[in-house]
């Protein structure tokens, strides 16, 4: 009897945790849809993502009793300054070079904050101050990203409740700014496929070629990206995977640079035929896999450089 009542106990359990896992799904899911409404995401664009039905009702206003937050880290979101207040003065010398035969566009280096906020992240903005864009991965990935440290939306959705699913959040390092030249994006990799849980599929070599590009819009800048490397990586430092991502959100020099992309080369899982330069700005995308760490980088599409080029060359992409 007394082990009947223990397995009746355990079940009971169980069922209990499986009940909160599908209902924290289920509420993620529902969150996501209306964000990616707010943001202008079609129903269509949803389709391939978590199945939720849908609800109505706002998204609540982010919760400034859970966060201790008022405003954004980033102040005036409208105003060019750093995330400490101080404006930003970007000189001539620090523009990036046009492609030959492009319109030449001002653009700072790396990152222009002086533009009005894009209007489809401005309800976004109202919600949560601490709205720093938005990124799409076609069929896959549209969700904002916050930024404020490296902790609080680890469990937190984006109204400020708690939840294990966290938010897409900006490494707390790399702040939106002239001089950020790599922005790293941090997310739970979700058995339900939400989050970045869908980011493992790009150890599929076809995956990768289906979903070459990434598109990631700053409060002032709507900007692709194009995936130039795939990394499985030790978190542990004593490992022989280990890897530091995380601590490179500028270099120093162009030879380091140059080094920092070799080594990333190395490990990638594919040989990508997408050159990567000192001048180029990168995204880094990075999510667990137990105690591994699963990182894609991305570099910015140039001016003058078409879409259907860098596609082209991502689907040569081979296995190493």
């Amino acid at each position: 009897m007394a082990a009947q009542a223990v397995l009746a106990l355990v079940v009971v359990v169980a069922l209990g945790l499986s009940a909160s896992v599908i209902v924290r799904s289920i509420r993620t899911a529902r969150l996501n849809r209306q964000l990616a409404a707010m943001y202008g995401v079609s129903g269509d664009e949803m389709q391939a993502q978590i199945a939720a039905p849908p609800i109505g009702g706002e998204v609540p206003a982010f919760s400034a009793r859970a966060s201790e937050a008022t405003s954004s880290p980033y102040g005036e979101l409208s105003a060019m300054v750093l995330p400490d207040g101080t404006p930003i003065d970007v000189p001539e010398t620090a523009r990036l070079p046009v492609a030959e035969g492009a319109e030449a566009p001002w653009t700072a280096a790396f990152h222009r904050t002086d533009l009005d906020i894009l209007p489809e992240l401005r309800e976004l903005t109202e919600k949560n101050p601490d709205t720093v864009g938005w990124i799409s991965i076609s069929g896959t990935v549209h969700l904002p990203v916050v930024y404020r440290d490296n902790t609080f939306y680890l469990d937190h959705d984006f109204t400020g409740a708690k939840n294990a699913s966290g938010t897409l959040f900006l490494d707390e390092h790399s702040p939106i700014n002239a001089d950020t030249q790599n922005l790293l994006i941090h997310g739970h990799s979700m058995n339900d496929g939400s989050m970045f849980g869908i980011l493992t599929h790009y150890r599929k070599l076809d995956f990768l070629r289906q979903h070459p590009l990434i598109a990631f819009s700053t409060l002032w800048e709507k900007e692709s990206y194009a995936v130039f490397a795939v990394m499985l990586v030790s978190s542990k430092t004593g490992d022989a995977n280990y890897f530091n991502y995380f601590s490179n959100p500028t270099f120093a020099s162009d030879a380091d640079f140059n080094g920092y992309i070799a080594e990333v080369a190395a490990r990638s899982e594919f040989t990508i035929p997408v050159d990567v330069e000192p001048n180029d700005a990168l995204l880094t995308l990075s999510t667990c896999i137990d105690d591994d760490r699963l990182v894609l980088m991305a570099r910015r599409l140039r001016p003058g450089e078409t879409k259907d080029a860098v596609v082209s060359a991502v689907e040569e992409a081979y296995k190493t």
